[in-house]
């Protein structure tokens, strides 16, 4: 509480009846005088008006005044309590001398619709040592509330395709019509494809919803501001608002990594690589496709030179299984992953290591016979010399 100025101080109030938000002047004595007005005859509950406050000392006048203190509250009296009743102050200390004045800005909310009044409070100090205290009531017709707005933005990894969802709850009793809303930035990195959207009507107690959908080139909050145009009993109102939207990404989206690889060598020489594909994020993914990258020393090979694995549920994995040829010294095998989420498609290459068992030439197996391991052909050629003996013997 603010402490009371001395008992030399004069306080003058002027009541004031009349046109709403304009103040007829005020007099602290025969020289000085406060005028004020407000920024909108329309100001609406909750939402901030400027009280603009000029105080001048007449040029006939003998003293420099002190301008000490500065504000706005919901009480004439003076001592008033300043956390219950004050709506506005400035900090200030600034010399009015004859022939000059001061203006100041206030920016005032009142919670409550209909007409109230307001006080502006100002205390001079003269040269001389002496306070003056100056009230002047400020009548302010306050509008019915307009509707209301609230933004939320879709959670998506960067890249993607969001959604911006404007709710506009029509908290009157009465039906607007003619209803626009429009969506921008000064943000370089958000681009919306679509930037305005209408509606014929809205009943009173009503909500819509407004998408608006949009990429972005990186993470983070920022401005978005919604312009809403309506009208209501012919009049038409606008009310503009600004957002700190949350672009931010999914804190674990789908994400495709090769587990569990075993390279072993097929017939032909033909490498066979198996593995699975996990989705080691919390979020689905989808075409997921592996396949063999053709380079120096390797090549995608038949049957299976690429693997399309389709969708991956979010911890969770599927198996794939791929062929590929290496040549000279090479000793990996690249396997390009591929898979979209949120839309966005997503790759990147991993060298998948041969072991040296895999990569040694196989040597043939000697082919043995029947008869004690001898070799097949000559054993054949052996059975085949005894049996036509036997013919020739039958036949002598």
């Amino acid at each position: 509480m603010r402490t009371p100025s001395a008992s030399v101080a004069i306080c003058v109030l002027l009541v004031v009846v009349g046109v709403a938000g304009v103040a007829v002047p005020a007099a602290a004595d025969a020289f000085v005088t406060m005028t004020t007005d407000v920024s909108t005859e329309d100001p609406v509950p909750d939402e901030a008006f400027t009280v603009t406050t000029t105080l001048a000392n007449d040029g006939d006048s003998d003293d420099t005044y002190r301008i000490t203190d500065l504000s706005v509250a919901a009480v004439p009296d003076r001592n008033y309590d300043e956390d219950d009743e004050e709506l506005a102050a400035l900090d200030v200390s600034d010399p009015l001398g004859p022939g000059t004045e001061q203006t100041y800005d206030f920016s005032v909310a009142l919670e409550d619709a209909g007409e109230q009044t307001v006080y502006v409070h100002a205390t001079l100090l003269s040269s001389r040592g002496e306070r003056t205290h100056i009230v002047q009531p400020v009548t302010v017709d306050v509008d019915r509330p307009n509707p209301q707005l609230e933004l939320d933005v879709s959670e998506a990894v960067v890249g993607a395709e969001r959604t911006v969802n404007v709710t506009v709850a029509n908290g009157l009793d009465a039906a607007v019509s003619q209803i626009g809303v429009r969506v921008s930035t000064p943000a370089d990195a958000l681009a919306f494809r679509t930037s305005g959207r209408v509606r014929a009507t809205l009943a009173g107690g009503d909500t819509a919803v407004f998408s608006f959908p949009v990429r972005t080139t990186e993470a983070g909050q920022f401005p978005v501001e919604v312009a809403l145009t309506y009208s209501l009993n012919g009049d038409r109102r606008t009310v503009t608002q600004t957002f700190g939207a949350d672009f931010s990404e999914p804190q674990n989206p789908g994400e495709i990594r090769l587990t569990g690889v075993s390279v072993t060598r097929g017939p032909g020489g033909v490498l066979q690589i198996a593995g699975t594909a996990a989705n080691v994020g919390g979020t689905d993914v989808q075409s997921v496709l592996v396949s063999v990258v053709d380079g120096a020393g390797v090549r995608p090979a038949d049957p299976q030179p690429d693997y399309f694995v389709g969708g991956v549920e979010g911890s969770d994995f599927a198996s794939f299984d791929l062929n590929a040829e290496l040549s000279g010294d090479r000793t990996t095998v690249p396997v390009r992953v591929e898979y979209v989420v949120d839309g966005v498609r997503r790759s990147y290459t991993t060298d998948v290591r041969v072991s040296q068992s895999a990569l040694a030439t196989p040597t043939p197996a000697p082919q043995t016979g029947p008869l004690g391991g001898l070799p097949l052909l000559p054993t054949a050629l052996a059975v085949l010399v005894i049996v036509l003996a036997g013919v020739l013997v039958l036949r002598r």
